[in-house]
């Protein structure tokens, strides 16, 4: 075991060294040769309740699974699930018999990640649930856990995720914010609110994306309705970022935000209007909420064409104009963002 790490290692810090040796056999063969053989002098040992080589074999285990580690992640980098899983597999086993819990977590984090990525979300899942159980601080563990508990309308689980995340990763905003938006979703604004004070500390305390925390506190502020608060946070997020170079999605994008925002009012007042019963009355209050819809849409127009001019190309902001454009009857411009969306689908 010890011979064959050597190798591992003169492989990895003198490449002329190693090119002498002639050795044709592969490093990581090398390395899972070293493996077993360590692995076999730890059963021998236990057997015979010696521990005169327990440091040894340990030691060498936890400088070979590394080398493995290391291996595997370059494999899981290059989006190469299916190849990385089993070397991961075989990582998470043996950073557990080594006693190295950072690559015992980290290499079990990209296992879950692998077999979401390939479409076996049940071996992901429970992956995920051992992790945070584990208390993992890898952010996007919690996040799949929360999507895949909400997708499947258990919301208490969800939520509960969240709060598991929050308390293992302090500094996570990001997380903090999901957990904001599920007590605005269940109607428990005073939690919602204790949440948005924290996300505000945070902010406080920091210089580097500060911006984006704004718009994940006016974000929450918009989803429970406090339009006037939730317009002031996003103008502050464009006070500090005015080009919202921060940003670290469309979700996160101020302009965006704001946008959103008018979109929705728009879209509360068409509802209003379709739900209003039939009178003289209800006629002109019918054409004062359809004319104040175009209102809120024509409102959006300009911030959903900043987030373009610096991402022409996404989604969620194309579809928005798509159909702002189609209520105001803005032919040219509709042909326009339809003939930008079928280009992008078909590529």
């Amino acid at each position: 075991g010890l011979i064959y790490a050597k190798l591992v290692e003169v492989s990895k810090t003198d490449a002329k060294l190693f090119k002498k040796q002639k050795i044709e056999t592969p490093v990581l063969v090398l390395a899972e040769t070293s493996t077993q053989a360590i692995l076999k002098s730890i059963e021998m040992e236990k057997a015979a309740n010696t521990i005169e080589y327990v440091n040894a074999n340990i030691n060498t285990l936890k400088y070979i699974v590394i080398f493995q580690f290391d291996t595997a992640f370059k494999v899981f980098s290059d989006r190469k699930y299916q190849e990385c899983i089993p070397m991961l597999e075989n990582v998470v086993k043996i950073s557990q018999i080594a006693g190295d819990k950072e690559i015992y977590m980290k290499s079990k984090a990209c296992l879950s990640l692998s077999y979401d990525a390939i479409g076996q979300k049940d071996k992901a899942v429970e992956l995920y649930r051992n992790l945070v159980k584990e208390k993992t601080t890898e952010e996007s563990i919690y996040i799949n856990l929360f999507i895949a508990n909400k997708k499947e309308k258990e919301i208490e689980k969800a939520t509960n995720v969240l709060k598991a995340g929050v308390k293992n990763i302090p500094s996570s905003y990001t997380l903090l914010g999901l957990l904001t938006g599920a007590y605005v979703e269940a109607g428990n604004i005073e939690e919602a609110d204790k949440c948005i004070v924290t996300l505000k500390s945070i902010a406080d305390t920091i210089s580097q994306n500060k911006s984006t925390i704004l718009v994940i506190i006016a974000n929450s502020l918009r989803d429970a309705n406090k339009i006037d608060d939730a317009i002031a946070m996003y103008n502050q997020s464009l006070s500090i970022d005015p080009s919202q170079n921060e940003a670290l999605s469309t979700q996160t994008n101020a302009n965006f935000g704001l946008g959103a925002l008018y979109f929705n009012m728009a879209v509360d007042q068409l509802d209003k209007a379709a739900n209003l019963p039939v009178g003289e009355e209800s006629d002109k209050e019918y054409n004062r909420l359809m004319e104040d819809s175009k209102v809120k849409f024509s409102q959006s127009i300009p911030y959903f064409e900043k987030v373009l001019a610096k991402k022409p190309n996404d989604i969620a902001t194309l579809n928005q104009l798509k159909i702002i454009y189609s209520r105001l009857q803005m032919t040219e411009k509709y042909k326009e963002i339809s003939a930008k969306l079928e280009s992008l689908r078909t590529k």
